[in-house]
Formats: C-alpha cells, structure tokens, sequence
C-alpha cells in the first residue's frame, strides 16, 4: 500500500493525482441506490417552487417585550402560559353552555391526531412506492392498480367476505368497475322465475303454512330406528327386575305357546257336526 501511495504522488501534477484510464470494466457489486420517495408536501413544495429556509432559534416575545426560543423551555407565545390564554372573547353566535377553554384542547387534539394520520400515510405511501419501484420498476398507474388490488383484497378478506364490515371514511366501494347483471322481463322464463323466488321466500316467512315435502324412506327408517331402541330399552328394563328374583321368577313363556284360557269355538251351526272343542 506504501508502495502504491509512493507511485501516486510522483506522478502527481499541480497537487492533483491523475489516474491512468481504467482498463477492465468490472461490474457493480451493489444497486445503485434508489432515490427516496417525496413526501405529499415535499411534491407540492417542488411544483410551486417553495424553498425552505433555515429560521432563528429566538423569536420576539410580544407579551414579555423579550427575545426568547422559538422551541423549548421558556419559549416565546407558549400557549400553556397562563398569561398567554386567560380571556377567550365570545363571539355573537357562541353557544354560552360550550366551555370556550374546553373546546380549544379539543379542536387542538383533533388537529394533532389528524396531523399524525397524515404523518403516518403519507411514511406507508412513500415505503410502498419505494419498495415497487425497487423490485419491479413499476409506474405511477402500476402502483395505482397494485394498490387498489389490494384494497378489494382486503375487502373480502373476512369470514362476511366485507358484508357486515365497518365502510372507512373516502373508501372505495367493492362494486366499483363491476357491471351489474339484471334479468330481462321478456324472456320467456322469467314468470316462472319469478314465482319460484317468491314462493321460496313465503315458505321462509310462513313455514306453518307452507307444503314441507317429507322424505319417506328416511321417515321409515327414523320409525325403525326409533322403534329399536324403544324395545332395547324394554328388554333391558326385563332383564334387570329378571335378575333381582332369581332362579324363583317367573320364567318367560315358549315361543310357540299359547297365552290365556282355552275357549270353545262354534262352528257354522248350533248343534253342526264341524262344532267342537279345539
């Protein structure tokens, strides 16, 4: 490095080092750095040529006949000051119930909060452009399109798919760009379209009144099922009083058996020969 630092001052001339035009062309390493994206005022400020320029740090106190900073402790105008802001002068249409005091903290506090919403889109604006810019080099209409893309994504991106979502104050609306279909009221299909919606939407209203359509098959076999389980539960109501007697209970009667007295059955006639016991 000595020896290269030696080499470049004795070819030196009036003080200036004059290197020998480079002989290999090596690539860049990095990106080029990308210019940071202006912010709403900073845009605004270059088209009408507004310069900003570097104020004072002490101002002249009106009040106190005094220079004082402009920013700090003991500032000039300090509206905190009670000396500042003891006596609002009330304006003929004021409303008297209103506290004049009251409601300038509050319209300051708006201002503030409005002011750093702004603050804040305007940071995301100038990160997303640049980010676009960066990956694909996209355009001011580009960036438009992605951005609203992703807005109609974000809008359906609920379990409502956005139906039941709160609408954002200067928020586009979902539809817009969509064409809406109608029916036509001449084709021939169009009655019976019609009375079908309607009736779908009586027997919503009014189920009581409406024809409900049962399914046999599936009736039968909720009956089937129904009744299986009734006689589960009677088999296994016997089994338990069975069991609570013992050997000594009543043992049920064969399959085949007969159940009650045997009674005389008459035949065609009186005293007929087919007449008899059974």
């Amino acid at each position: 490095m000595q020896l290269l630092v030696n080499r470049l001052y004795s070819i030196r001339t009036k003080g200036v080092i004059n290197l020998p035009p480079p002989s290999t062309a090596l690539p860049r390493e990095k990106p080029l750095p990308i210019d940071k994206a202006l912010t709403r005022w900073e845009k605004f400020a270059k088209e009408k040529g507004i310069v900003k320029k570097k104020r004072s740090k002490m101002i002249w106190d009106e009040e106190k006949q005094q220079w004082a900073p402009r920013y700090g402790f003991g500032r000039a105008n300090n509206p905190k000051d009670t000396t500042q802001d003891w006596l609002v002068h009330a304006k003929p249409g004021d409303d008297g119930s209103i506290d004049p005091f009251e409601a300038k903290a509050d319209e300051k506090k708006m201002r503030l909060t409005k002011q750093k919403k702004q603050e804040e889109r305007n940071r995301l604006e100038a990160t997303h452009s640049a980010s676009l810019s960066a990956k694909s080099g996209m355009q001011m209409s580009d960036r438009k399109q992605h951005l609203s893309n992703s807005i109609q994504a974000a809008q359906i991106s609920t379990a409502s798919a956005g139906r039941f979502d709160r609408v954002v104050a200067n928020e586009p609306s979902k539809n817009k760009g969509k064409r809406q279909q109608y029916e036509t009221a001449t084709s021939r299909d169009a009655n019976s379209n019609d009375e079908a919606r309607a009736k779908k939407v009586v027997s919503k209203m009014f189920p009581e009144n409406s024809a409900i359509a049962i399914d046999r098959t599936q009736a039968a076999k909720g009956a089937r099922m129904a009744e299986e389980v009734s006689n589960r539960s009677k088999q296994g109501g016997k089994g338990k009083q069975s069991g609570k007697g013992g050997s000594g209970g009543k043992s049920k009667p064969a399959k085949g058996a007969l159940k009650g007295p045997i009674k005389k059955s008459k035949g065609p006639g009186k005293g007929g020969k087919k007449g008899g016991k059974k």
